[in-house]
């Protein structure tokens, strides 16, 4: 009798020591945060929709034009089960990354927080329309977003330990250098799980170049400026991000062109990982313990190194 009981605890402590080891490694595996880079590069239209997911808030930087956005950022939220947006970025204001945001309020998703900049009135661009700008600004304000227009050095604290940070937010001209309004993207760092993603708007040549100077760029993700397009900032820059991986809000007819030959031609003989909306689909990174798990809806190896499907990018700090 002694003996069977002995067996039992034996096989007991087995038990729950096992379920004690798979429970801690499924959860070391689940993600901590995600982003979602939305496919609003399908069609004949360009565009950025990202959606960041940490603990119970999330973020939403742009949301690309208002027909893409009804298309694929609107089914997207309501497919993840999400009802509202804690913070709202709008790189810079231009269509296709502002619309989306009036579309977002009508499907009934609330914005508690929206963050903007207006350019400076030294600024000309043939794609900004003032007025047009502020109205989508003073519609998400009278559904309830507080207005907020943030410096360079602003931080945003998120759970997990999780900190989005403006690292430069242009103001206007220099003396000797004219910027058109993709310059003036805001340019954001994340730092999430040991890892960080550079999110530069649609960072071009002339801005691009100078921040090339500027080590804080360097990131372990980079969202490729302005959709991978040929005035995107310069190879300069993206050796100072050195990313291990790349991921590209722009459509295949952009990337595969002669528009995105040089960020791609980079990619590739850089050997970095990368995935294109257009070519590959909505795309989900995971953050959690082992590093962040990329995963394309769609495995395509198109003008790239090759067909890049789930890949895990390991945090070299752990």
């Amino acid at each position: 009798m002694k003996l069977s009981i002995k067996n039992t605890l034996v096989a007991v402590a087995i038990i729950v020591t096992v379920s004690a080891i798979y429970t801690y490694a499924l959860v070391s595996k689940m993600p901590v945060a995600s982003w979602h880079m939305i496919n609003v590069n399908s069609g004949k239209l360009q565009g950025d929709a990202n959606l960041l997911i940490v603990g119970d808030e999330t973020v939403m930087i742009d949301a690309g034009y208002a027909s893409e956005a009804r298309k694929a950022v609107i089914p997207y939220l309501k497919k993840l089960g999400i009802k509202k947006i804690d913070h709202f970025f709008i790189t810079h204001p231009h269509r296709d990354h502002y619309e989306g945001l009036a579309i977002i309020l009508d499907a009934g998703i609330s914005i508690k927080n929206l963050y903007y900049k207006v350019p400076a009135s030294d600024i000309r661009d043939c794609c900004y329309n003032k007025a047009n700008f502020l109205k989508f600004i003073r519609y998400a304000e009278e559904r309830g977003a507080k207005l907020v227009q943030p410096q360079a050095g602003f931080r945003l604290s998120l759970p997990q330990g999780s900190t989005l940070e403006l690292l430069h937010a242009q103001e206007g001209n220099l003396p000797d250098v004219k910027f058109d309004v993709n310059d003036l993207s805001m340019i954001m760092k994340w730092h999430v799980n040991g890892l960080t993603v550079l999110f530069p708007g649609d960072l071009n040549m002339s801005l691009g170049g100078i921040l090339s100077a500027d080590k804080r760029m360097q990131s372990d993700f980079l969202k490729m400026p302005h959709h991978g397009a040929e005035s995107l900032a310069p190879n300069s820059f993206f050796n100072t991000v050195k990313p291990s991986a790349v991921l590209v809000p722009g459509p295949d007819w952009v990337w595969c062109s002669e528009r995105g030959a040089r960020p791609g031609k980079w990619t590739i003989k850089r050997k970095v990982p990368t995935w294109v909306n257009g070519i590959n689909g909505n795309i989900k990174v995971e953050f959690n313990g082992d590093g962040a798990v990329i995963t394309p809806e769609r495995t395509d190896g198109r003008c790239k190194l090759k067909a890049f499907g789930v890949v895990l990018i390991k945090n070299k700090n752990r």
